[in-house]
Formats: structure tokens, C-alpha cells, sequence
């Protein structure tokens, strides 16, 4: 058993590898945080739930503020994402609490998305 000290470490730079990759690629609480809050022995469903409170707005707020002073943010698209994404959280939660994406069923599904996204990005960028 991993003393609470260390756990709480682990947990704080999991958070900081994720925020780092959030804020340079786009990438964290998702691909970064999932599989290595699973992989320091918290179950997925758990894992998931995370990073959904990653995700909350006191966790991307310093990188909106940043990148709208660049002009990076198209407003539009952003807040067709977000209704997109509001309506996707509901429906993955309601299949993750009735049961029917099982705790198994939900690691195969991060599986297969981790491969196929490093697949095309390696296909796309890496050797070209």
C-alpha cells in the first residue's frame, strides 16, 4: 500500500504533466491523466471523474486568459465544442452510472482511442 504522502505526490504530478500538456498541445486531462491515475491504482470510472473536475473552469481559466490575449480562441467553434461536449459528458455518464459502459468495457474504449490517436498523429506529423 502506497503511503497517503506519496500518493497525494504521485496525484500532484500527475496533475502538473497533464496541466503542462493541457496548456502546450491541447492534451491532458484525457490522454495524460487517465491511464496514469489508472495506472497509480485508481479505478477508471474514478480516473474518469477526475478529470472531469480537471476540466472545470478553475483548471483552464490562466490557459483562456493567455490565449485569448493572443487571439487564439475562435469564439464560435469554441461554444459549439463546449454544447457538443455538454450533451457527450451527459450521455457517457448516464451509460457509465446505469451500468452499461462497464469498468472493463470503459479501459478497452480508452485503449483503442489512445492507439488510433497515436496512430494517426504519428502517420500525420511524425513521419513526414
Amino acid at each position: 500500500m502506497v503511503q497517503p504522502i506519496l500518493q497525494y505526490t504521485i496525484y500532484t504530478l500527475i496533475g502538473g504533466l497533464a496541466g503542462l500538456s493541457m496548456g502546450t498541445i491541447g492534451v491532458g486531462a484525457g490522454i495524460i491523466s487517465i491511464p496514469l491515475l489508472v495506472y497509480s491504482g485508481m479505478n477508471i470510472h474514478s480516473a474518469v471523474g477526475v478529470s472531469l473536475v480537471m476540466q472545470l473552469l478553475p483548471q483552464s481559466l490562466p490557459g483562456v486568459l493567455i490565449y485569448n490575449k493572443k487571439g487564439y480562441i475562435p469564439y464560435i467553434p469554441s461554444l459549439l465544442v463546449v454544447i457538443g461536449s455538454l450533451f457527450g459528458i451527459m450521455a457517457g455518464a448516464i451509460l457509465v452510472s446505469r451500468g452499461i459502459v462497464t469498468e472493463n468495457m470503459a479501459c478497452k474504449i480508452l485503449s483503442v482511442v489512445l492507439i488510433v490517436t497515436a496512430i494517426t498523429f504519428s502517420k500525420d506529423y511524425l513521419f513526414t
